[in-house]
């Protein structure tokens, strides 16, 4: 039979169990787990990657819009006096980026995010306000700006109106439609079978004669021209409307 334990040994029971107990608390303060936590949400994550994305690309911030936004691992908890660095990888650009967030303890990492969001810039395009065939000279009643989506836009877009107007449609369009550069040329100063002004120009000597083009041409272009009173056909540089000129 077991002897009762006297007053001197609960004593030294009760101190022992009170030196593993400090020790614990020592271990739990040493490895953090004892540390006041915060929690890192997708809602913060998404206005850090918005305020990065705001600060770097040269549109204004009601043209940007973040159109689709993840983050991994989530949620995740990080210590209170955890510090927090973002970064995206690679210089930023419409279309998709990534954004890169540490948490650092001392100097320390304790945990890193990435998130992945989309980024889309809303432009002023020249697009047609009313179907046009082929061949028709722009004026600016045939174009408006509206805005779209700069990652969907093809590359030859044209974002200004003065770079359409007085120009010629090489291919009939719908209304609505976004105005590209390879879609619009240069209208010719001369139709071709149009009856045109010759001059022949040397040193000393100017020659005018009556001549019809073989060819459209623009200011400055080189074309066939048929002169009408010696039947031969020549080539002379547009000099202006209904004009060309030769050198000899």
């Amino acid at each position: 039979m077991r002897r009762p334990l006297d007053l001197q040994e609960w004593l030294k029971a009760l101190s022992f169990l009170g030196f593993l107990l400090l020790w614990g608390l020592l271990v739990l303060l040493w490895t953090g787990s004892f540390v006041r936590a915060r929690t890192i949400t997708e809602e913060h994550l998404r206005e850090v990657f918005r305020q990065k994305v705001l600060s770097a690309l040269p549109w204004p911030e009601e043209e940007i819009e973040i159109t689709r936004f993840s983050a991994q691992p989530l949620p995740l908890k990080v210590p209170d006096q955890a510090v927090e660095r973002a970064r995206l990888s690679g210089t930023p650009h419409p279309g998709s980026n990534t954004l890169l967030v540490d948490y650092l303890v001392k100097g320390r990492l304790v945990a890193r995010v990435r998130a992945l969001g989309f980024v889309e810039v809303w432009v002023p395009v020249v697009v047609l306000k009313r179907p046009l065939p082929r061949g028709a000279v722009l004026s600016a009643a045939d174009l408006a700006l509206e805005r779209r989506p700069l990652t969907r836009l093809p590359q030859d877009a044209l974002f200004d109106l003065k770079e359409a107007v007085g120009k010629e449609l090489r291919v009939g369009l719908p209304a609505g439609r976004i105005l590209r550069q390879t879609q619009v040329k240069v209208p010719p100063l001369i139709k071709r079978n149009q009856i045109v002004k010759i001059v022949a120009r040397s040193a000393h000597l100017t020659v005018v004669a009556q001549g019809q083009a073989r060819q459209d041409g623009c200011l400055g272009e080189i074309i066939r021209v048929r002169n009408l009173s010696s039947k031969r056909e020549i080539y002379a540089r547009v000099a202006g409307p209904g004009v060309v000129e030769v050198t000899f």
